[in-house]
């Protein structure tokens, strides 16, 4: 119900803000090592593999502490096919197929500043990944059959939505520069309706990293 509420409140301050109170003030640049827990790993011979995503995003300030943020990010990783579904696996087993991934989110959250220098804040997001196997070494008949079958598994009962949600610090290091440390959190809600026997942790990524605000110069 908390939830809920501050989602009403942000929606009506959506709609109730005037446009020129609306104001895009930086650039955001995204540097967060992720991991993906997949239970079915045994196959994968080790456990999840620990990757860098990478990415920018713009923050809209709407209204007081509201803002929206659209992101795009990118990592790469191995994904095993096990026959059934496709799971994470290290570059060190050399099995697998090469997979990039793109993260297109769409947040809403809030920030307060609790001193001069630091503001803490949250926010819940609407991810999609986009998974595209890309694999140029290993080509033999069996993994480019995998690759086909783990590209419709990334891609089939909305596997490629993920909610997120961001808790966040940032620290005023300097005039144009801001440092912010992410923990961020995607839910596999697909696991609601994909017939998985799997739990539902199953494929929920988890995220915690550095990122950096520059300040855009605004106009007087």
């Amino acid at each position: 119900m908390r939830l809920r509420g501050i989602a009403i409140l942000f929606l009506v301050c959506l709609c109730t803000t005037p446009a020129a109170a609306i104001a895009i003030t930086e650039i955001d640049a995204n540097f967060s090592p992720i991991t993906v827990i997949a239970t079915s790993n045994a196959a994968a011979e080790g456990p999840s593999p620990i990757v860098q995503l990478f990415g920018a995003s713009m923050p809209v300030q709407i209204a007081g502490p509201f803002f929206i943020e659209p992101i795009v990010e990118f990592f790469g990783t191995y994904y095993l096919w096990t026959g059934s579904d496709a799971v994470p696996a290290a570059a060190e087993t050399g099995t697998g197929f090469f997979t990039i991934a793109t993260l297109i989110s769409l947040h809403a959250g809030l920030s307060f500043p609790v001193s001069p220098e630091i503001s803490l804040g949250g926010a819940i997001g609407l991810d999609f990944l986009l998974r595209f196997p890309f694999e140029f070494q290993n080509i033999t008949s069996t993994n480019v059959a995998d690759q086909g079958s783990g590209l419709g598994y990334f891609f089939a009962q909305g596997r490629f939505f993920y909610p997120e949600t961001r808790a966040f610090l940032r620290w005023h290091i300097s005039e144009p520069i801001d440092l912010i440390v992410n923990l961020r959190v995607f839910y596999p809600l697909f696991h609601a309706w994909d017939g998985s026997t799997q739990p539902f942790y199953d494929q929920m990524i988890f995220s915690g990293g550095l990122g950096f605000a520059f300040r855009l110069p605004q106009s007087k």
